[in-house]
């Protein structure tokens, strides 16, 4: 190699060198572990910074409730758009914090382990208030209309996961404020539902053979009014749909005709319905008389997880005996960072 083609190699990469030194620099910076923190922690020194070290020490996820900026939101793996992405800030006042605490204690890490989520959960657990993105109606380069969407959960961030459970008044798509008990089991349930669900297809939770025992995964299904006593009527094969972890409110049948989903897809609809239905509601909409090989699997799944994954989703679908919360002073208009 001449020392012209030398020179221009060297060149490339040293440029290389700078740019990733750069890269590296504004994303990831080094103390813990070889990468250095992008938040100042604790964050204080009140009774919830130490609940907050614990959960670090046993989960290794800091929960994040101040100092939060628009860029720390917008930390993604798909990129965002100028003009587009989220806006939100952390909590506003100490209750807010507590409660938040409280909450991720009580409704959460009580039910979880550090197996099932070893390489799900992210490094930061942001605690927001009033996080939003901004829906636009454009037409022809003309803005006709926007509006807030909230965002209560985002599963989606680079380093980071979000919760959201208080913000500015919305009445036509409001927050989903945990104002009594069946708001509070669904937001639990909104949270631990993705967790487990990305627990199996990480691994951390193995789907068992037994579990597709019984199971005909390419035959149609068949569904709707009139259709019961059909042999292929979705129920009767053992498919009980999916629950719409979004919000947490609603569960979805396959279409009719529709081709059945797959093995994983079904053990998390079983494990979802769980979270959803204590075993006495389970009973009443899926009566084992009629169902028997679904109470079968039931069964099984719950069994399954709670022997070998200590994952109790009864407890989950119950939630604590001590629920309560004293909710925080909320304010009308949310505080300018």
């Amino acid at each position: 190699m001449n020392m012209k083609k030398k020179y221009i190699l060297w060149g490339l990469l040293a440029c290389m060198a700078l740019f990733t030194s750069c890269y590296e620099e504004d994303t990831l910076t080094p103390t813990e572990g070889g990468i250095e923190l992008r938040f100042k922690v604790p964050q204080g020194n009140n009774s919830w910074d130490d609940d907050i070290a614990q959960i670090y020490e046993d989960y290794n996820v800091y929960l994040i409730y101040k100092d939060l900026q628009r860029a720390d939101f917008n930390r993604s793996w798909t990129g965002i758009s100028y003009g587009s992405g989220y806006e939100g800030q952390g909590c506003v006042n100490d209750e807010m914090t507590n409660y938040y605490v409280e909450f991720m204690k009580k409704h959460i890490f009580a039910y979880l382990n550090p197996p099932i989520t070893s390489k799900v959960l992210p490094m930061y657990w942001y605690l927001g208030y009033n996080v939003y993105s901004k829906g636009v109606l454009e037409v022809g380069g003309v803005i006709l209309a926007s509006w807030i969407v909230p965002i209560h959960e985002n599963y989606d961030g680079l380093d980071y996961w979000c919760t959201c459970m208080f913000g500015e008044d919305n009445p036509s798509d409001p927050y989903l404020i945990p104002t009594d008990r069946a708001l509070l089991d669904r937001r639990r349930k909104m949270i631990l539902a993705p967790v487990l669900e990305k627990a199996v297809k990480a691994g951390n939770i193995i789907i068992p053979e037994e579990f597709e025992v019984g199971f005909d995964h390419v035959t149609n299904l068949i569904a709707g009014l009139g259709m019961e006593d059909d042999p292929n009527y979705y129920l009767t094969r053992g498919y009980p749909g999916s629950v719409n972890t979004y919000v947490f409110n609603s569960i979805s049948e396959p279409a009719n005709n529709s081709y059945p989903p797959t093995n994983e897809e079904t053990f998390i609809g079983y494990m979802h319905l769980s979270m959803y239905y204590n075993q006495a509601r389970l009973a009443e909409v899926y009566p084992a008389d009629k169902y028997p090989f679904l109470t079968e699997k039931f069964a099984f799944v719950q069994k399954y997880l709670k022997d070998k994954y200590q994952i109790d989703l009864e407890a989950i679908a119950n939630g604590p005996e001590d629920w309560d919360l004293p909710l925080p002073p909320i304010p009308e208009t949310p505080d300018e960072e």
